[in-house]
């Protein structure tokens, strides 16, 4: 939902470029009020889910801190809706900066650094557990790939690569909320409980 939204927005609003502006950007204007819902509706599922997370494998050291890393950063892109960023190129701290830009400025970036984490700590723990060890690959590549695009995005923002900061940020979204639901479907099938055998024609009390 947050991709198909930010991805909508992108490319609806005249004159925006997605590749150079931040994805919190579609959070300005008349029609911002729309990636606000996106973020506070997408926080608030990604709580429910490390709720969900923290019940789906015994308990260990990385059951305990993957579903409560996954809780902080639903709060951190819940609370990005509300504190709206500050219209480029004013930045967090800077001469001319809001309480409330600064706010979603320290709030995206914990997320930001969350997000990798998350991957690496839930990868710790699908190594151990049988059926999983597919998926453990999967969280690595998603972690390690977020990285470079974060690492990306930083040399972006200090002029030592063309402006594609908002490209590089996207693809690290792109891949976090990916794996998410790559997760969440995987718990799904391995909690849903096996219904009945389906009972063939003509069975005693079956259809006729």
């Amino acid at each position: 939902m947050f991709v198909s939204v930010l991805g909508l927005q992108d490319l609806l609003r005249p004159g925006y470029d997605w590749k150079t502006m931040p994805a919190s950007a579609d959070s300005l204007g008349p029609h911002g009020w729309i990636q606000i819902a996106s973020f506070v509706v997408t926080g608030t599922c990604i709580l429910l889910f490390a709720w969900g997370a923290a019940g789906a494998f015994p308990r260990d050291q990385a059951s305990r801190w993957g579903p409560r890393l996954l809780g902080v950063l639903g709060l951190c892109v819940l609370g990005s809706g509300p504190f709206v960023m500050d219209p480029p190129p004013i930045a967090p701290f800077s001469p001319g900066s809001t309480c409330h830009g600064t706010v979603h400025g320290v709030l995206g970036a914990i997320a930001f650094t969350l997000m990798p984490v998350c991957c690496f700590v839930f990868h710790h723990r699908f190594r151990k557990v049988p059926g999983w060890r597919p998926f453990a690959r999967l969280s690595l590549a998603t972690g390690v790939v977020i990285v470079l695009a974060i690492f990306l995005l930083k040399l972006a923002q200090l002029r030592l690569l063309p402006d594609g900061g908002g490209l590089f940020q996207r693809i690290a979204l792109v891949a976090f909320f990916g794996w998410v639901c790559a997760f969440g479907l995987q718990v799904l099938r391995e909690v849903q409980p096996a219904g009945p055998a389906p009972r063939s024609v003509g069975d005693a009390g079956g259809p006729r």
